[in-house]
C-alpha cells in the first residue's frame, strides 16, 4: 500500500528536461563532427590512422549514447541538486567526446591527448554512476568495479603510450596505428559486459518480460504488524479488514503515516511477514520473467529492504526505488501492486500493450476508476498469489470469486 508523492507528474516532467539537454548536445556532436571531418569520412580514407581513430571515436560516443539511454531510463534524473550534477557531468562526457573526435581527426598531433582522453571518459563514467547509485539509492544503479576495470586497462594503455614517448622521442608510424586502435579494446569490452551479452541476439534473454512488483501489500504483510503496534503502543484496536482507504484516519494520523513511521525502524521491518506464496511464486515467475522490485517507502530505508527480501529468499534482479518519480517505469512491461493510483500510472504513461495486475486489498476494493481498463483486459485483479500465477500463465486457472 504505497502511494507515490502528489508531486510525481511534476517530478516526472522536470526530469526529461536535462534528458532532452544531453541528447541535444549529443545530436549536436555528432552532426556538426560529421561535417567538420567529411573530408576524411567521405570517401573514407582508410590508409590514414586520423580516420581510423575518428571510427574509435564515433563508436565510443554512439555507444555512449545507447549505454545512456538505458541508464535514463531504468534510473531518471531526479528534480534534486544531484540529479541536476549528474545531467551536467553527463553533458561534460559528451563534451570529452568532441574532444576525442577533433584529437582523433589530427592523431599525429594529438595522440596523448587522445589517448589520455580516454582515460578521462573512464573516470568521467566511475563519477556519473557513483552519483547514480546515491541519487537512486540503488547499488545496482552503476557497475563500478566494471568501470574501475576498464579504466585501469586504459589507463595502463596511456602509460605504456608515454613511456613509449618518452623513451623514442619520435614514435614510428606503426606505434601510431597501434595506440590509434588501442581504445577500441577496453571500450568494446566495457561495452559488452555491461549490456551486450544481455542481448536478445546474443541468445540470452533480454527481450523477456519485465515484471515490477511492489512490496508493500503485495510481497510483505505491513497493515497487521503496523495495527497490532499501535494496539499496544496507543491502544487503538483495529482488523485489516477495516482499512478500507490508504490513508484511512487514525486519531490525529492516519494508516499510511503509521506505516511509514514504522518502516523506519529496521528491526520492524525484518520482522514483517510476507503475504502467503509470495517467495515460491516469484521463484517461478522468474523462470520466465525478468523480476524488478517496485518500492515507494522512504529511499533511507532500501538496504532493509533488501535485508528483507533476502532474509525471506525473494527472487528478483534489481531493486527500484520509485518515490521521487512514480510507477511509471519506462523499462517494465507489467506492473503488480496494490495501489490502483499506481496502477493507473503505470498504465497511462506507457505504451498500449502494458498490463497491469491490481492485488486485492480491502484499501483497493473501489475499483470504479478503472473499470474501462479491467474491461479492457490491460487490468486483471487478483486475490492471491496463486491467482497471479494462473494470470501469467504458469499454472492452471483456478476458479476464484470476484475476480476477471
Amino acid at each position: 500500500m504505497a502511494k507515490t508523492s502528489s508531486n510525481n507528474e511534476r517530478d516526472i516532467r522536470l526530469s526529461q528536461y536535462p534528458i532532452t539537454f544531453v541528447e541535444i548536445i549529443f545530436a549536436v556532436v555528432i552532426g556538426a563532427s560529421i561535417l567538420q571531418f567529411r573530408e576524411l569520412l567521405f570517401p573514407p580514407t582508410l590508409a590514414s590512422p586520423n580516420f581510423w581513430a575518428l571510427i574509435v571515436a564515433y563508436f565510443t560516443a554512439i555507444t555512449s549514447w545507447f549505454g545512456w539511454h538505458q541508464s535514463t531510463i531504468k534510473y531518471p534524473y531526479t528534480n534534486s541538486g544531484m540529479g541536476r550534477v549528474r545531467a551536467i557531468l553527463d553533458a561534460l562526457i559528451v563534451v570529452a567526446y568532441v574532444a576525442l573526435l577533433f584529437f582523433a581527426s589530427k592523431i599525429e598531433k594529438f595522440l596523448p591527448w587522445y589517448i589520455w582522453g580516454f582515460v578521462i571518459v573512464f573516470l568521467l563514467y566511475y563519477v556519473v554512476g557513483r552519483l547514480r547509485r546515491v541519487e537512486h539509492a540503488e547499488q545496482q544503479a552503476s557497475r563500478s568495479l566494471l568501470i574501475v576495470l576498464h579504466g585501469i586497462a586504459m589507463l595502463a594503455i596511456a602509460v605504456i603510450y608515454t613511456i613509449l614517448s618518452i623513451m623514442m622521442g619520435h614514435l614510428p608510424t606503426e606505434i601510431i596505428w597501434v595506440f590509434a586502435l588501442a581504445p577500441f579494446a577496453p571500450v568494446t569490452s566495457f561495452r559488452w559486459f555491461r549490456e551486450w551479452h544481455e542481448l536478445s541476439w546474443f541468445g540470452r534473454s533480454k527481450s523477456r518480460i519485465t515484471i515490477a512488483v511492489d512490496m508493500d501489500g503485495v510481497l510483505v504483510e505491513q497493515v497487521v504488524p503496523v495495527l497490532e503496534k499501535l494496539k499496544q503502543d496507543k491502544g487503538i484496536a483495529l482488523c485489516k479488514c477495516d482499512i478500507t482507504d490508504w490513508e484511512y484516519p487514525i486519531g490525529d494520523s492516519n494508516i499510511k503515516i503509521e506505516i511509514e513511521t514504522a518502516e523506519r525502524d529496521r528491526d520492524f521491518v525484518l520482522q514483517m511477514p510476507p503475504i502467503k506464496d509470495a517467495a515460491k511464486s516469484l521463484q517461478t515467475l522468474s523462470q520466465r520473467f525478468e523480476i524488478v522490485i517496485a518500492t515507494s517507502r522512504e529511499a533511507c530505508t532500501n538496504s532493509w529492504s533488501r535485508d528483507w527480501l533476502e532474509l525471506h529468499k525473494i527472487t528478483y534482479k534489481r531493486l527500484i526505488n520509485t518515490r521521487s518519480h512514480g510507477k511509471t517505469l519506462s523499462s517494465v512491461n507489467l506492473l503488480i501492486d496494490d495501489y490502483i493510483g499506481n496502477i493507473q500510472e503505470f498504465i497511462t504513461n506507457g505504451p498500449s500493450g502494458r498490463q497491469a495486475i491490481l492485488f486485492a486489498q480491502p484499501w483497493n476494493q473501489d475499483i470504479g476508476s478503472i473499470t474501462e481498463l479491467i474491461a479492457s483486459g490491460r487490468v486483471k485483479v487478483a486475490h492471491s498469489w496463486q491467482t497471479v500465477l494462473a494470470l501469467l500463465g504458469c499454472q492452471p486457472q483456478r476458479a476464484e470469486q470476484s475476480e476477471d
